[in-house]
């Protein structure tokens, strides 16, 4: 019997072509965030003018981000995909799912990644997606 508490490690990250939902896993990862946020804005009246307004503010815009982190095997395509997608500029489609049924993210997604060189250990890469509509396809986010 599985546990309904999941760990880090059954999360999944997939790429794939833009423009439809990708399908091909990321085993080559370390750690792999989902990132959300919102932009918001203010709302707040004066009222009648017999007290201080409290400010107040609406969501205006939400925002999502993918950060992942890949060992550089050189032998491994996807990673080769990620960064000439990355290089080029070019979206790629994300899916992240929490667990193999899971929910995450599904859209296109442009990439920026950094280098790792330590002295003590393997060299990285550390990939940054934001969404991207170059292909047509809006972004969903699942909870």
């Amino acid at each position: 019997m599985g546990s309904n508490q999941k760990m880090g490690y059954e999360g999944q990250l997939y790429i794939g072509p833009a423009g439809a939902t990708a399908s091909t896993l990321l085993t080559n990862c370390t750690d792999v965030t989902y990132n959300f946020d919102f932009e918001t804005g203010k709302t707040t009246i004066r009222g009648d003018g017999t007290v201080i307004p409290i400010e107040t503010e609406d969501v205006t815009l939400r925002k999502a981000s993918i950060e992942w982190t890949m060992i550089n095997d050189i032998t491994d395509a996807n990673l080769a995909t990620v960064l000439a997608a990355a290089v080029a500029g070019n979206a790629i489609a994300i899916r992240t799912k929490d667990y193999a049924a899971g929910k995450g993210f599904d859209g296109d997604m442009v990439l920026k990644m950094e280098h790792g060189e330590p002295l003590s250990g393997e060299q990285t890469y550390k990939i940054t997606a934001t969404p991207s509509r170059a292909a047509g396809r809006y972004p969903l986010m699942y909870v």
